[in-house]
């Protein structure tokens, strides 16, 4: 395998090692060492994303699409050794993994082209009323913006298309929103070599460098450290019932409450919006 995890978390374009580490137990080949996340780093990547969100959020729909569209290249570039490593950790045939990326680059390149159209902005204008009664209205403009760091978790029976790369970074990064990933740890080599492909786009791109965070493994504490920091504005997960109503509460007992985006293990959306009904 030409790929070999160097064990690291990519925070704010800098690879970053922990003192505290877990081992992969991969269905099959080589076992690799990794970094353990901690509430720090999550704040460090939090912070780097906040910092990246001021230049990324107004950037153009054009930089944003050739953005996703140089992720999805930098994804299929390393094809060959995301097939190998991903069968490895998780014992999915090289087929259904091969399928899957080609779903994931194709969410990519879907958001590439869906933005380009501006439909998503939902753009209105309404035009000033003065003889209104019984008050006069005032011209008003709305339209969709970017809300902030969006915090997303890697699935663990999807470890591309609603992990690192899925649906749901591709869509905050598609609105101008910096993700910190939590990896899932079935698959943390995963995890990285999908991170050096998005560090290598935003490289590419001249993006901040907070625009990306993948941090891997950690205990609950650090997805809660991750959902609960102040500067946090979304949350995507996909995974079981249980851990989804986890993340809604403690995103609803914020003094600013936040949505969760939700799937559950088949892939399937929900949306629950904090502080509101599922």
């Amino acid at each position: 395998m030409n790929f070999t995890p160097q064990g690291k978390h990519l925070i704010g374009g800098d690879w970053v090692a922990s003192e505290a580490r877990f081992q992969s137990s991969p269905a099959h080949g080589q076992s690799h060492s990794f970094s353990v996340g901690t509430a720090a780093l999550v704040d460090r990547a939090v912070r780097a994303a906040e910092e990246a969100f001021w230049s990324f959020s107004a950037t153009r729909r054009e930089t944003r699409a050739d953005f996703l569209n140089r992720i999805a290249d930098e994804i299929d570039l390393r094809g060959a050794e995301i097939t190998e490593i991903g069968s490895g950790e998780t014992g999915l045939p090289g087929a259904r993994l091969e399928g899957e990326r080609g779903r994931t680059t194709g969410q990519l390149r879907l958001f590439a082209a869906h933005i380009l159209e501006g439909a998503y902005l939902d753009t209105r204008h309404d035009s000033a009323l003065p003889e209104r009664h019984p008050a006069p209205r005032p011209e008003l403009y709305m339209m969709q913006r970017p809300i902030g760091p969006v915090a997303v978790f890697g699935a663990s029976n999807f470890p591309l298309a609603f992990s690192v790369a899925g649906g749901d970074t591709a869509a905050a990064l598609a609105a101008g929103c910096p993700v910190v990933v939590k990896g899932h740890s079935a698959h943390p080599g995963t995890s990285e070599i999908i991170a050096e492909a998005i560090h290598a786009a935003v490289a590419r791109c001249g993006l901040h460098t907070g625009v990306f965070s993948l941090i891997q493994g950690g205990k609950r504490e650090v997805g809660t450290a991750l959902v609960q920091h102040p500067l946090i504005k979304a949350v995507g997960f996909t995974g079981s019932l249980g851990g989804g109503r986890a993340l809604f509460d403690l995103c609803a007992a914020r003094p600013e409450p936040i949505p969760v985006f939700w799937r559950n293990r088949l892939g399937q959306s929900d949306v629950s919006a904090a502080g509101g009904s599922e």
